[in-house]
């Protein structure tokens, strides 16, 4: 990938990032749904810089497989600014396309919960309340 486009990830990550937490002050999304992500996103960026320094160093790897479960889990803003800042898999193909994939199944599933959970916490007190 080209750095340009690598910019656009970090864009991507901080508008994200940033929507999530306009979202909880509007009381729109839980808290801890926004805490979540950022930590995740933290221990994401921790991973691909373990994992570079052990490259570097020709030690044990990460599996990339537990790189892109972190970032299906909710940790690809992470994984976005690490790719970019430490330069770490970030010219990979065939990784890449695995965490774009990642990427939008997690959004997926975010904008699924988003759209549902109100509908199910409705369904459940109309069940609790028979």
């Amino acid at each position: 990938m080209q750095p340009s486009v690598l910019s656009l990830g970090v864009i991507v990550s901080g508008l994200f990032l940033g929507l999530l937490l306009l979202a909880a002050a509007l009381n729109d999304l839980p808290w801890l749904l926004c805490g979540y992500y950022f930590a995740l996103s933290l221990i994401t960026f921790v991973m691909y810089g373990r994992d570079k320094k052990a490259a570097i160093n020709d030690n044990w790897r990460t599996p990339e497989l537990h790189l892109h479960l972190l970032s299906l889990s909710g940790g690809w803003p992470g994984a976005l600014l690490a790719q970019h800042w430490l330069r770490h898999k970030n010219r990979k193909g065939r990784f890449l396309v695995v965490f774009v994939l990642t990427l939008l199944l997690n959004l997926g599933i975010l904008v699924g919960l988003i759209i549902f959970i109100p509908e199910i916490a409705n369904w459940l007190s109309a069940v609790n309340s028979r």
